[in-house]
């Protein structure tokens, strides 16, 4: 028979993978050399930025997404998931990631 997890020891693991995958977030936009932000077209109102410096199968390549929304675009910074930007222009969010790139959010881990 199978070792049954409790859901304490569930809720640790889960914990601890989400502070691993935020810390290799931080890491991934602190080497990102601004240089290299792409920004790519998911769909008519959606993008998402990469470093073009990694490796395409390297899932740290991704660095955020901007959504067109009503009054501008919305960026969402993957190393900074409960904070977003807002511009006016698909520009302006380009340099947006830019900024952050060679910097690491002062965010606490989740």
């Amino acid at each position: 028979m199978g070792h049954v997890r409790g859901t304490a020891t569930m809720t640790n693991d889960t914990t601890a993978w989400r502070q691993i995958v935020h810390s290799d977030r931080i890491r991934a936009l602190g080497a990102t050399d601004p240089t290299d932000v792409r920004v790519q077209p998911v769909d008519a109102g959606c993008w998402r930025v990469v470093d073009a410096a990694a490796a395409w199968d390297d899932p740290d390549m991704l660095l955020g997404f901007i959504e067109r929304t009503a009054d501008g675009f919305e960026c969402t910074l993957m190393a900074s998931l409960h904070q977003h930007e807002r511009t006016a222009t698909l520009q302006d969010a380009h340099a947006y990631f830019e900024d952050c790139c060679g910097q690491y959010p002062e965010e606490a881990p989740c």
